[in-house]
């Protein structure tokens, strides 16, 4: 079986992306939206007022980030506020198109800063709607993982358009009370009679059909490069799932009271929906990659081009790379996830560490369960060979059969 990290193919992707072919990707109503959107930020110092004070070099202002959930945590930002005198504000949102949809309803300038997942970047970067970033800024980088030092979702071609702060993966999460370790080493499991009614989906159409394509031809190098017949075959083994399927929703705590409440005890939502049930004591859940791989998330903060306070939100993206952020971004509450910054675990107490994965594998000594996972995962992209919408449709397919 065929491990590989899809990074390498995730560059080749990047640098065969054109105008063109974006345009392509990208539904025509967002396209248009984000385009008359961009367009007005070329003269939004002049266009629009947000409200925001301009942060002077002394500290002070207010600054605006467009974010997933856990960044706004005053844990994680506390520290940066109170060294700088600043306030900063969050919208937070659940998955890329809200994202693009927040980003697209708002006045011009209102974001100076956006954690983006990195296919998103990659749709930020070629609408221009953020700026590029200079690596010497950044000098954590060094300590970063090889595969997020240059992850090749946060570039244009050698250019760096973000800096990673968290990532994790969707694998299968379950319940030890009822399922066995050695039951779940398949992505087939889920199709199981056993689990009827009882697997819970995070309603998203990139890591579900991703993980299906996985499941199907796990030795393609990327699985978002599928053939009309391949995508046909990932709607039907989803389909064949669906009698198993008792929740598909965006909310995460959702899912989380679902396995604590056990109306479901499997699902293809990774660890990263279900550690904060185990920090709360509650032993009996797992999470494990398939033997064919996992879907990988990851995220990263931008630096909006349309900002009145760049020298300040150019700070915040500077923090987020430093490892005491990353291991309180690791552990936060709304989700965790695991640091790109090697020296976070550094700053994790052992419990934190063994919940993360920060310690040897079993099967792998040498290794962490960190760097076991970063080797069997792949980076969650876009559709390559068909439009997102024919993703979509067939995704709601699934759902509403």
């Amino acid at each position: 079986m065929n491990y590989r990290n899809s990074d390498s193919s995730n560059a080749s992707f990047l640098q065969s992306i054109t105008r063109r072919k974006f345009i392509q990707h990208a539904s025509l109503a967002t396209l248009t939206a984000a385009t008359t959107k961009l367009t007005s930020c070329a003269n939004a110092q002049e266009q629009a007022s947000t409200g925001a004070s301009p942060a002077a070099s002394g500290g002070g202002g207010t600054l605006r980030i467009l974010s997933w959930a856990g960044y706004d945590e005053p844990e994680i930002i506390g520290k940066f506020e109170q060294d700088n005198n600043v306030k900063v504000e969050f919208k937070t949102y659940v998955g890329g198109e809200q994202m693009l949809q927040f980003f697209n309803q708002s006045p011009p300038g209102t974001f100076d800063g956006i954690i983006s997942d990195g296919e998103y970047v990659t749709k930020l970067m070629q609408l221009g709607a953020i700026d590029s970033l200079n690596p010497a800024d950044f000098p954590d980088l060094q300590n970063f993982t090889a595969g997020y030092q240059k992850f090749p979702g946060f570039f244009l071609e050698d250019q760096m358009m973000a800096v990673g702060t968290r990532f994790g993966n969707y694998g299968i999460a379950y319940n030890t009370k009822y399922i066995q370790p050695e039951e779940v080493t398949s992505w087939n499991f889920l199709t199981n009679p056993k689990l009827k009614g009882k697997v819970a989906f995070f309603d998203w159409y990139l890591p579900n059909m991703g993980n299906a394509s996985l499941a199907l031809f796990p030795d393609n190098p990327n699985p978002y490069a599928l053939t009309e017949q391949q995508l046909q075959q990932v709607k039907d083994w989803l389909i064949k799932v669906k009698p198993n399927v008792a929740l598909i929703t965006p909310n995460i705590q959702d899912i989380t009271n679902a396995f604590i409440n056990e109306s479901v005890i499997a699902g293809p939502v990774g660890d990263w929906l279900i550690q904060n049930a185990i920090a709360d004591g509650k032993t009996n859940f797992a999470a494990v990659v398939p033997q064919e791989g996992s879907i990988r998330w990851s995220e990263g903060a931008t630096l909006c081009s349309a900002s009145k306070n760049k020298e300040l939100a150019l700070k915040w993206v500077q923090y987020m790379t430093l490892p005491e952020t990353q291991a309180k971004l690791a552990n936060a509450k709304a989700y965790k996830g695991i640091a790109p910054n090697l020296k976070a675990p550094q700053f994790m107490s052992d419990a934190e560490k063994q919940l993360l994965g920060y310690v040897p594998d079993k099967a792998n000594p040498n290794k962490t369960l960190v760097e076991v996972q970063l080797e069997r995962t792949r980076a969650r992209q876009l559709p390559v060979n068909q439009p997102e919408k024919v993703w979509q449709d067939l995704y709601n397919e699934f759902k509403t059969s």
